[in-house]
C-alpha cells in the first residue's frame, strides 16, 4: 500500500517553509510516498516558483485554493489543480500523515 503525505503551505516564497516543503517533498517522493500539496493564503505565490513546477513533474499533486489565487491575482498554471477548501478536506481525510506549514 502506497503511503500518502499531505502538506498545507500558507506562507509566501520568502518563508523558510518553502525550502522545508521542497526538501521534504523530494525526500518523500524518492521513498515512493505519494505527496499532495495544498497552497492557500500567501502560499499561492508558489505558483510562480520553478521548484514547485519540478515537484509536480516528479509526481507531487499540487492543488491551489482558487479563491486565494484570484484574490492575489494569480493566473492558472498547468501544473496545479484549481481547487477549494473541499479539496483540502479530502486531502486531510485521505492522507496517512498531514503537515501544515503556516
Amino acid at each position: 500500500m502506497i503511503k500518502k503525505l499531505g502538506i498545507l503551505l500558507t506562507t509566501s516564497t520568502e518563508s523558510e517553509n518553502t525550502h522545508t516543503v521542497i526538501k521534504l517533498t523530494e525526500a518523500a517522493l524518492n521513498e515512493g510516498v505519494e505527496v499532495h500539496i495544498f497552497l492557500m493564503c500567501d502560499g499561492v505565490y508558489h505558483l510562480n516558483h520553478e521548484r514547485f513546477v519540478e515537484l509536480a513533474k516528479q509526481g507531487a499533486r499540487i492543488v491551489v485554493c482558487a479563491h486565494n489565487a484570484i484574490e492575489r491575482k494569480e493566473d492558472k498554471k498547468d501544473f496545479v489543480l484549481w481547487g477549494s477548501q473541499y479539496d483540502l478536506a479530502c486531502m486531510v481525510k485521505e492522507c496517512d500523515r498531514f503537515l501544515a506549514f503556516n
